[in-house]
């Protein structure tokens, strides 16, 4: 028995990008067909026919990224005077955030929380905490200091006392992505305890969720639109809202295809440019200035508004919109991996993040969200010159990330 727990587990086929987005949505999709929201239009076959058509494209391109060699990485091993330093700099912006907001949200439940944070100060403190959590991961699994992972603890706290729950799933799922980066097996009674975990996990998210916005499970269950199903299996309903944080964007992205006409839909092309690709930071600022206004999507409910990152591009341009999405979609992990291989000293940081990017668009559009473009695409050229400035130690060793025996077995 203790050597059938202790047999590894190959994995590796989670990290591979192309992969991972068909992963995503497949999960989303069958989340959705569990039929515990009377909310939920029936998913359409027009739109499992295009997913299904993307998984194929997706997978093809996976596997000859693998073929050529594109997704092979280095592993750096980093400097650990430098990584402290950063750390209480992160802390420092922290506390300063909460000493110019005047109130710490987990004691002030009366304050909307969306409104938490000093503008530069908190999207700058939030994007540190989540790359170099990542990154103090990675020198944790290298070097085994445990200063390492108490920063990581500590930088987590600290999001879940201001009521940051995204900001806390993106540091937990990035490093999840760090750690297989660095382990391409895994032992299968770790992989057991994961999965028994996955409901606690479920339950804290649901009940994290509803405390900080005041929902009582009278409003989760009726004006949120239990069915049936779900209310007769007694299970609890904080895991409901686990539930619709999942499906519910797919949802919505349903009811914009029912109520769709044509190939291009409204044809709006301005609004696909301005909502879907331009940094949203960037258009909240213009918005007025040219006289735009989002879009009024086709929503299940005013209390779920996001609908994966292919709705914008389907009630601006149609089908011919979400096309155009999973094209940008290519090209950012195309240029995330050239990214890697030219300033490599974050390069498992970035590939974590650039997974968890992926593995969240089942959400939102986050491919046009100025802090995710930032840890992509500016930190790591700019934090790899830092580093290598400081003499930082640098132990290269190649890091093939899909070894063939993996692809074959994974297709």
């Amino acid at each position: 028995m203790r050597s059938w727990l202790s047999s590894d587990i190959k994995l590796s086929f989670l990290t591979n990008p192309f992969y991972l987005f068909c992963i995503a949505f497949a999960l989303a999709i069958l989340f959705y067909l569990m039929g515990w929201s009377d909310l939920y239009p029936d998913l359409s076959p027009r739109l499992l026919l295009f997913f299904g058509l993307t998984f194929l494209v997706f997978i093809l391109t996976g596997w000859f990224m693998v073929k050529k060699k594109h997704l092979e990485i280095n592993r750096i091993a980093g400097e650990d005077k430098l990584s402290s330093m950063i750390f209480y700099f992160i802390m420092v912006i922290g506390i300063i955030n909460v000493l110019m907001m005047g109130y710490l949200p987990v004691l002030d439940t009366s304050r909307n929380y969306h409104e938490f944070g000093i503008s530069v100060i908190d999207p700058l403190f939030n994007t540190l905490s989540i790359f170099f959590s990542v990154f103090f991961f990675q020198l944790f699994l290298q070097t085994k200091r445990k200063k390492l992972i108490i920063f990581v603890i500590l930088i987590l706290l600290f999001q879940v006392l201001i009521f940051r729950r995204s900001t806390v799933v993106w540091i937990l799922t990035s490093i999840s992505f760090c750690y297989l980066l660095l382990n391409r097996t895994i032992k299968l009674k770790i992989l057991l305890g994961a999965i028994i975990i996955l409901p606690f996990l479920s339950f804290g998210f649901g009940l994290y969720g509803n405390k900080r916005s005041n929902l009582s499970e009278s409003f989760v269950l009726n004006e949120l639109k239990a069915s049936k199903t779900f209310k007769d299996s007694g299970i609890n309903y904080e895991h409901y809202m686990t539930y619709l944080y999942v499906s519910s964007p797919l949802a919505n992205l349903q009811k914009n295809v029912d109520a769709g006409h044509g190939f291009t839909n409204n044809r709006d092309i301005v609004d696909f440019l301005f909502y879907g690709i331009i940094p949203q930071s960037l258009t909240l600022r213009l918005e007025k200035t040219l006289r735009l206004f989002e879009p009024e999507y086709f929503l299940i409910s005013e209390n779920l508004i996001v609908g994966t990152f292919l709705m914008v591009g389907f009630y601006t341009l149609g089908w011919l919109g979400m096309i155009i999405m999973l094209i940008f979609l290519l090209g950012v992990i195309l240029f995330s991996v050239y990214i890697m291989r030219r300033w490599d000293t974050f390069n498992i940081v970035v590939y974590s993040i650039l997974l968890t990017t992926i593995s969240l668009l089942i959400f939102s559009n986050f491919l046009n969200r100025l802090d995710v473009l930032f840890m992509l695409f500016i930190y790591p050229p700019l934090f790899h010159y830092i580093f290598t400035s400081k003499g930082i130690n640098r132990f290269p060793e190649t890091f093939h990330t899909f070894p063939n025996s993996q692809i074959s077995s994974g297709l």
